[in-house]
């Protein structure tokens, strides 16, 4: 049993290098000299802080790195609200209130999720030409709004609790507004705090939509920004820039993962809110 267990912690240990060992690497050389990575070395020969002094106070390309985040932040700000706004609530109805047709259309909501998602970028694209959205934040953020994953994670949340719960609030005098609102949102916070980090992660990462939407670096998110950047074949590239870039548009999205990850777990138990 201990040998099973020290070899498991082994295996763990050398997958989590083999995972954080670019990253170490980027960080590493991201203060490094241009001819150091061109010559290949495996240390830096000195450090400087050169290269993120140009990345944060200097456009490259056109592109500002710093423009970029602020608006992969204010997309994943807009979703995020947006988002909990709308699944919320048509969660809650699919859990909570019976009708007539409501298996239906959540298998239908579900039917969407098997779509591939470049199916509908043409669609997409001609409804916000149409609306005049293109190289907009809005023409970025709208069309990720709601989104199934969080509608289907908020219904098997609200399902698992206890219908005596409302029923007591339904005696108390409590309406439907209030009890969705003073009793099932709180009971349901884990489950929100995990669509919350899955957006979070989604919107800052999302590549494919941006791309197609935008046709200007300053309207560019963070992973936009860093493609078009290391797209040119220009012989003279700054390879140091390009690797502190990268650890800067990198790094906000890693850290939120790490300090929110234990509430992943947390908001998949369907009983986490309940107490």
């Amino acid at each position: 049993m201990a040998t099973r267990r020290t070899l498991r912690y082994i295996t763990i240990i050398v997958l989590s290098l083999i995972w954080i060992m670019p990253l170490v690497a980027i960080f590493i050389f991201s203060f490094a000299p241009n001819q150091d990575i061109l010559r290949m070395e495996l240390l830096p020969t000195r450090v400087t802080l050169e290269n993120y002094n140009t990345v944060l106070t200097t456009s490259m390309r056109g592109v500002s790195i710093p423009k970029s985040l602020i608006n992969s932040a204010v997309i994943v700000v807009i979703h995020v609200i947006g988002i909990l706004i709308l699944d919320t609530p048509a969660a809650y109805a699919l859990a909570r209130v019976k009708f007539f047709g409501r298996e239906v259309i959540f298998a239908l909501i579900l039917l969407t999720m098997m779509m591939p998602g470049h199916i509908v970028l043409m669609s997409l694209y001609e409804l916000m030409a149409s609306m005049s959205l293109i190289n907009t934040l809005p023409g970025i953020f709208l069309p990720g709004l709601p989104r199934v994953i969080g509608i289907f994670l908020l219904r098997q949340f609200f399902r698992e609790i206890p219908d005596e719960l409302e029923d007591a609030a339904r005696i108390d005098g409590a309406g439907d507004w209030q009890i969705f609102l003073r009793i099932m949102v709180p009971l349901a916070g884990p489950a929100l705090a995990t669509l919350t980090i899955i957006t979070v992660l989604y919107s800052w990462n999302n590549f494919l939509w941006p791309l197609v939407v935008i046709n200007s670096p300053e309207m560019m998110t963070a992973p936009i920004a860093m493609a078009y950047l290391d797209s040119g074949t220009n012989p003279t590239q700054n390879y140091a820039d390009l690797l502190a870039a990268a650890f800067v548009t990198t790094m906000p999205v890693i850290v939120f993962f790490f300090a929110a990850q234990g509430r992943i777990i947390q908001g998949i138990s369907p009983s986490a809110g309940i107490k």
